[in-house]
């Protein structure tokens, strides 16, 4: 058996970001993933069995790289009011980051034919999704935030902060947002939360 090292499943998870950011989930090939690597094909079926677990290990290690610190930052936080403002801040600038905006684009393009769209969800829940659900249910149990749903809550901030500007990059009609834009929707967006769901 082939030994199996974290430097390269590293390298596999980087070149594979890179083929499914530029060609997309579909039209990627676990060939020209190993091509890329310089490897054989068995090489990276020993660390991945197949394209859709690899595609979840590249969402889990996206997710964990680009969120990871703000949700640290939010379970940390000694005032919720303040935690959510800089959560809000940090989570529009995620969620404009030319990075994920080409992998929303892919998973919104292909998430219902080739089933990306519930691997994405899966991945990322695991990952970061889960953990604004444990802060919230942490504040409701304090009396910071109301009884609410938890998930319903994290459904909310996320589509708050989505909202407006990165839509429309989403969408292709705009390929930046200035700085002071991505400032005001986030305030707006943890202004909205918090009148919604304060105690």
């Amino acid at each position: 058996m082939r030994m199996k090292t974290e430097a390269k499943r590293r390298a596999i998870i980087d070149i594979a970001a890179e083929v499914f950011r530029t060609k997309g989930f579909a039209a990627a090939s676990m060939a020209e993933i190993s091509a890329r690597l310089g490897g054989s094909k068995g090489t990276l079926y020993n660390y991945f069995a197949s394209k859709e677990e690899l595609f979840s290990a590249v969402v889990r290690e996206l997710g964990g790289r680009l969120a990871g610190p703000m949700f640290e930052e939010l379970e940390h936080s000694r005032d919720a009011r303040t935690a959510i403002r800089h959560f809000a801040e940090r989570l529009v600038r995620l969620l404009s980051s030319p990075e994920t905006i080409e992998f929303r684009r892919m998973i919104i393009a292909e998430g219902a034919r080739s089933g990306t769209g519930r691997l994405a969800y899966a991945a990322t829940k695991a990952a970061y999704r889960g953990k604004f659900e444990t802060f919230y249910r942490a504040q409701a149990d304090a009396g910071v935030l109301r009884e609410a749903d938890p998930h319903r809550a994290s459904v909310h901030m996320e589509g708050l902060c989505s909202a407006g500007p990165i839509q429309l990059m989403l969408e292709g009609v705009i390929g930046h947002i200035p700085e002071g834009e991505i400032t005001a929707t986030a305030a707006a967006a943890a202004e909205v939360f918090l009148r919604a769901y304060l105690a």
